[in-house]
């Protein structure tokens, strides 16, 4: 950096759409100032920093920033607390830096166990820095300066795993290695831009899609959010000569590219190739990337233990149809069980040796031992090399399942399906993947009287392993199949339970119902396999074990709005979740939707309803509902209007009559369990009222975060600039322009609102006036709720009440809520809750929620 610095020092190193470049005398900058940082608080090159963070360019120059000081090790900003915990203790981490805008347990986890906590922030110059522990400045470090070869430059888990991580620790001098071979590999000049798509936890994401580019004076833009939307609009503002990412990210941008034909047309002028890594690239998606984008597709096969073994040439030289591309000459080779190097065309496991080649796992002498035979890596993986150095693949020996380029192993699974009380076997392994490559299934044998269903156990492993660990198939069985030893072998149990082509079987039995697709429903089979990256979709597949998400339902949505003329309410994939219950939902829907979505709606015990927020959907309720008791039913309130073929409602009096009325077609009389985030908690205390006024039991009201300030003097303008200027006065230097770009989106969003209430209620007072409907573009429950906020007024109530508290405010006003004690009769009894107002329905913040609700249902049964 310091090279391209002194001979470019204007060239871009690092691109984003919404920010000018970084400049190559930008990022020594940066670079150096993390150096000073670090070193300034006792910091340097024998300690491990930890980073978590979302990723993006921000990301990037911090992992650049500590990499070339000290040792980076990167980490998935999606684990649990306790994932965090091993990580942390196994890497035998020094520091933990957290991105300041991200909400994570890392936090937590890096005070319990006494490590310096770090922040990557913006600063004054718009570029990142360390805001390094109050205290902690001013120590000496023993080992200051820019690493050296030999340090530790970075630090990776092989499996992607926890408790069975092997720790593969990268030199200096090997990344560095790694990066050069990349870039000779690829041609890379000064004039190369790449978008790169590979999360930067990830080796590939950071050898290849920035160090590789750095080396060679040009320039990198990693993004932080891999929707189709920024993706588009990055590839037309960056106009890249080469896109990397792994295949299962191509499928889902594919099947949106007709969106974008404009961005495409705008960069496939500049694009020399498509770079795939991360998991196996079928010839199919191969064939489509090509043909959108124009360019041809380059995969790279390799490891965090080898870097990259083998590369499809690049144009003019010709590639193999079934390969994984070209060998490093001399350094890859196949191997029998003897460690006897075979000949070209002879099938063995793949090994790898040379400069760039991992040393050995960290405190693992056995595993290290086992790695290697007389200098060469031993791959796992079975294969051969032709004549001509291509590399062709034929299977694995290790059992790790490569899931979309995320490495899961299932014994760390199997471990946490056993921790459940009632499952008495337990073995994972994988199935095949239309878009993932593989996926992860297990084998489960229940203890004799169990009772437990799939969801329950699915919610289960959700408090214990990261989201892309859980099993997508979970299958209640009598017997696993085992070897003659009594060993599971993971590998034929797909077959086993005829998962080996489980797309394909599902698809055979949807079509073999008794009867074929209706029109709406070929339409909508088309819809759905587009927005999930799908060949085909089969009637009864559950959209979200189909692999969806809340994303690709905004765009299903959307283009079933454009397609079909309907706008569907989101929540209806709780209650119509397959191709044929959605189409029977259209033909059936002459009437508005009703206001109550059954987000749970199995259980025995008495059903919580809960109360849409200002916006008034319910899909942010979906991880609350799904992390309650899984006897515990749970329903959502939505707001009428949403869809915009009925005018919302205006008065709070008509709201909460008819959602009393609703509730009670679910559940005639009490006890009842009512609750409601933000605007919704001041509908259930009125409906509460209302309950309580026709002798029916309240057990539980419950306020999620919900403000009333009444009865408490309003804020002068001189008070809120004083009160400010003294939080300001707290403030390090580097935090303050944060601090009023937030104070500002506040004031923003605070006059926004009550002029759009103010709007509205002009509007509605027209239309009534004249007789006449709300037009179709007003009727929107948001500036209808803040009217109903302004023109009601709360009476005392006299039962009890739980208020869920964000332990963070983001009002200047402590007492944001000190209100309800002037109301509320009863007992008022406050939980708090981390994280946010907007944070606690998310996760980490909504298992503490779900937990704290849950006792409290309990205490009132």
């Amino acid at each position: 950096i310091q090279h391209w610095a002194a001979l470019t020092p204007r060239a871009p190193a690092m691109l984003h759409a919404d920010r000018p470049p970084v400049t190559f005398q930008a990022l020594i900058h940066v670079v150096e100032r993390f150096g000073t940082q670090l070193n300034g608080c006792g910091l340097g090159r024998d300690d491990r920093i930890a980073i978590v963070h979302p990723g993006g360019t921000d990301m990037a120059m911090a992992l650049v920033g500590v990499a070339a000081h000290a040792t980076a090790v990167p980490l998935n900003p999606n684990y649990t607390a306790g994932e965090l915990a091993i990580y942390l203790k196994d890497f035998r981490i020094t520091a933990v830096a957290v991105a300041q805008e991200l909400e994570s347990p890392a936090r937590d986890v890096a005070r319990h166990l006494e490590l310096p906590l770090l922040e990557i922030a913006g600063s004054s110059d718009a570029l990142p820095q360390l805001v390094v522990p109050k205290g902690s400045e001013g120590r000496t470090t023993r080992h200051a300066g820019p690493a050296q070869a030999n340090d530790v430059a970075g630090i990776f888990a092989t499996s992607g795993t926890t408790s069975h991580v092997k720790i593969v620790p990268l030199l200096q001098h090997q990344m560095i290695g790694r990066a050069d071979l990349n870039g000779a590999f690829l041609q890379l000049t000064p004039d190369d831009r790449v978008l790169n798509l590979m999360p930067l936890f990830h080796g590939a994401g950071l050898l290849s899609g920035i160090l590789a580019l750095l080396r060679a004076g040009a320039s990198t833009c990693s993004l932080a959010s891999l929707d189709a939307e920024s993706f588009y609009r990055h590839l037309a503002a960056v106009r890249p000569t080469f896109v990397m990412g792994a295949p299962t990210v191509f499928h889902s941008l594919l099947a949106q590219a007709h969106r974008f034909e404009p961005a495409l047309e705008a960069a496939r002028p500049n694009l020399r190739m498509i770079r795939t890594g991360a998991g196996k690239l079928d010839h199919a998606l191969a064939e489509r990337l090509e043909e959108t984008f124009q360019a041809p597709v380059v995969q790279a096969f390799g490891s965090s233990e080898t870097g990259w073994m083998a590369c499809d040439p690049l144009e003019p030289a010709a590639r193999k149809a079934g390969s994984v591309g070209k060998t490093r000459p001399g350094e890859i080779a196949v191997m029998d069980e003897d460690g006897r190097i075979k000949e070209p065309g002879e099938t063995g496991e793949i090994v790898a040796r040379g400069d760039v080649v991992f040393l050995g796992y960290e405190n693992d002498p056995a595993a290290t031992a086992a790695a290697f035979t007389d200098g060469w890596c031993r791959t796992g993986d079975l294969g051969h090399i032709d004549a001509d150095g291509f590399l062709f693949l034929t299977g694995r020996l290790k059992e790790m399942i490569n899931r979309g380029g995320q490495k899961i192993t299932p014994t760390e699974v199997d471990e946490k399906l056993l921790a459940h009380p009632e499952v008495d076997q337990a073995a994972t392994f994988p199935v095949p993947h239309p878009t993932l490559g593989e996926d992860v299934a297990a084998a489960v044998v229940l203890k004799p009287k169990a009772t437990l269903r799939e969801e329950a156990l699915s919610r289960f492993l959700l408090e214990r392993l990261a989201a892309f660990k859980v099993p997508r198939r979970l299958l209640f069985v009598e017997d696993i199949p085992k070897g003659p030893t009594g060993k599971v072998q993971r590998h034929i149990l797909a077959a086993a339970f005829g998962l080996a082509d489980a797309p394909a079987r599902r698809d055979a039995a949807d079509s073999a119902e008794d009867r074929q697709p209706t029109p709406l429903e070929k339409t909508l089979q088309a819809l759905w396999a587009r927005s999930l990256g799908l060949q085909t979709i089969g009637l009864r597949e559950n959209f979200f074990q189909a692999g969806g998400d809340s994303l690709k339902a905004v765009e299903l949505f959307l283009e079933i709005e454009k397609r079909l003329g309907r706008r569907l309410p989101r929540a209806i994939l709780f209650e119509a979740g397959t191709v044929s219950e959605m189409a029977r939902y259209i033909s059936d829907a002459d009437e508005p939707s009703p206001c109550l979505v059954p987000i749970q709606p199995e259980g025995n015990l008495p059903p919580f309803f809960c109360v849409h927020d200002q916006d008034g959907h319910v899909l942010n309720f979906r991880d609350l509902g799904k992390l309650m008791a899984p006897d515990q039913p749970f329903y959502g309130i939505q707001a009428r209007g949403l869809e915009g073929e009925e005018p919302p409602f205006t008065k709070a009096d008509d709201m909460v009559g008819h959602y009393v009325q609703e509730i009670r077609r679910i559940q005639p009389t009490g006890p009842y369990f009512l609750g409601g985030y933000s605007f919704g908690g001041r509908i259930a205390y009125l409906m509460a009222q209302q309950l309580r006024a026709a002798r029916e039991d309240v057990a539980l009201l419950a306020l999620f975060d919900t403000y009333y300030r009444g009865g408490r003097k309003r804020v002068s303008a001189g008070e809120w600039l004083s009160a400010h200027r003294a939080r300001l006065a707290d403030l390090p230097t580097a935090e303050i322009p944060a601090y009023g770009a937030a104070r500002l989106r506040s004031l923003m969003e605070t006059l926004n609102v009550s002029l759009r209430a103010r709007m509205f209620t002009v509007a509605l007072r027209i239309c009534q006036r004249a007789k006449r409907p709300l037009p179709r573009f007003l009727r929107r429950p948001a500036p209808a709720n803040d009217m109903i906020t302004r023109a009601t007024e709360l009476t005392p109530y006299d039962g009890d009440a739980v208020l869920f508290k964000a332990e963070r405010p983001v009002s200047l006003d402590p007492e944001v809520h000190d209100g309800w004690r002037r109301l509320i009769k009863g007992r008022l009894e406050l939980r708090p809750i981390p994280g946010r107002h907007a944070d606690i329905m998310n996760e980490p913040h909504v298992r503490t929620l779900a937990a704290e609700l849950s006792d409290c249902i309990r205490e009132r049964l």
